[in-house]
């Protein structure tokens, strides 16, 4: 039996009407993706990985071409039910934390299950061991305001997988951190993503992460091109 991949994408491209004007960003990129690869995507800025990362996640639609995720061709579904399929099956982290203010650490990362189902003590456990994991475990009743950038990127990664997600997205993890904090938090997610089987695509314009990637790839001249492949 041949397991499907985790992402697949065909002949996917995408652009915005800009002052009535046609704004190519991708064309006709074609990527499959295995259970459990870490992909890189490199680029500078504005050269669609944001884009290709929403796509990907159904926050948005691509103009043409066809996007899997989990065997489900995204562009079939409609928004609420892609909204759905978010929901169960894929974790985002992005280069703003994102973090509710008014919410406690614990709080922010039970919201994602409150989408989903009712909250039980399990789920309060799962919150406190997943914290734990990333050095946050004495954080649980703290806000947002009262952590540092690292700690704060640190909890987005958390709520990002506390709905154990089949596939994990993240878009610039690092931008708002300085160097040494960047490459902990990318070690922290590498490990914790990799230990759970789970597929993890990020977006980054640091060249600090290629070595621990399968594959990476960069977004040039509106093409997805192979950098390096270590598989």
């Amino acid at each position: 039996m041949i397991n499907k991949p985790a992402v697949e994408f065909s002949q996917l491209s995408k652009y915005y009407q800009e002052s009535g004007q046609q704004q190519l960003i991708f064309e006709h990129l074609n990527l499959s993706v295995a259970a459990g690869e870490f992909i890189v995507l490199l680029g500078r800025s504005g050269s669609g990985k944001s884009t290709l990362l929403n796509l990907i996640s159904g926050i948005d639609q691509p103009s043409s071409g066809d996007i899997w995720a989990n065997g489900v061709n995204l562009c079939e579904l409609s928004e609420h039910h892609r909204t759905l399929f978010r929901r169960h099956h894929i974790g985002f982290v992005f280069q703003a934390y994102n973090l509710i203010s008014t919410l406690t650490v614990a709080e922010n990362l039970l919201l994602p299950l409150e989408l989903i189902k009712p909250i039980g003590d399990n789920d309060r456990d799962k919150v406190s061991d997943l914290l734990a994991q990333l050095g946050l475990a004495d954080r649980l009743d703290t806000y947002p305001d009262r952590l540092s950038g690292g700690e704060q990127q640190r909890v987005a990664i958390a709520r990002a997988l506390i709905h154990d997600p089949d596939i994990v997205l993240a878009d610039e993890p690092t931008g708002n951190l300085d160097l040494e904090t960047g490459e902990q938090v990318i070690a922290l997610l590498d490990k914790l993503v990799r230990d759970a089987g789970k597929t993890l695509i990020m977006a980054t314009h640091s060249h600090e992460v290629i070595g621990q990637a399968d594959r990476v790839f960069a977004i040039n001249n509106k093409a997805l091109q192979l950098v390096t492949d270590t598989l």
